[in-house]
């Protein structure tokens, strides 16, 4: 019984410590609307940032969702990057902007659509953001953060910059990329363009 009482205190303690070193960042969220209806619901939200955040805790990352907004209609359907780039009149400051929209087009190959991608603007220089199909899976908003922590895709079955997946194990990070993941969230905070 003991012992059993001691390796409780021990996992209470070791959780403990995690808790207290996870940095959470925030994210500026805007969600298009088509006659005043968003394009997804709460509960589509708060799947894919718990997706986001389970895989990002090996990083000692969680993002919490610190604004929110609505866009009409003109930014309903990204059809090509004209649509893409006029998203940056919206950017928040000291946030991870994610952008959630209808239907997201392939710019380099119109005939597909996209779940997501990570994308720079010519219009704010510097600035870089992600954007979210309605159709968009429940890892892709990590796939897509991923991406704005500097990682590229991989050819790693089960990772999550792949586009490969067999289910035996959760889409996860390797080291490097964790290693990847934590330079840059402390350059973006260092810089300012991340304000927790």
């Amino acid at each position: 019984m003991r012992a059993l009482l001691l390796a409780a205190l021990v996992i209470f303690a070791l959780a403990e410590v995690r808790a207290q070193s996870m940095r959470t960042l925030p994210i500026a969220l805007t969600v298009a609307e088509t006659d005043g209806a968003p394009v997804v619901d709460e509960a589509w939200i708060a799947e894919r940032m718990a997706q986001a955040d389970a895989i990002f805790a090996p990083a000692g990352l969680a993002f919490r969702i610190r604004e929110r907004a609505a866009m009409g209609a003109p930014h309903v359907a990204m059809e090509d990057r004209s649509d893409r780039h006029a998203l940056a009149e919206r950017l928040a400051p000291g946030s991870i902007n994610v952008f959630v929209v209808g239907s997201l087009r392939d710019v380099d190959e119109p005939s597909r659509m996209r779940q997501g991608v990570h994308w720079r603007s010519p219009r704010v220089p510097g600035s870089h953001y992600v954007i979210l199909s309605s159709v968009a899976g429940p890892s892709t908003l990590a796939h897509e953060l991923g991406h704005f922590f500097g990682n590229p895709h991989s050819v790693v079955v089960n990772n999550i910059m792949s586009y490969e997946r067999d289910g035996a194990v959760p889409p996860f990070f390797d080291a490097a990329q964790l290693r990847r993941i934590r330079a840059r969230a402390r350059h973006f905070l260092a810089a300012g363009e991340l304000v927790p």
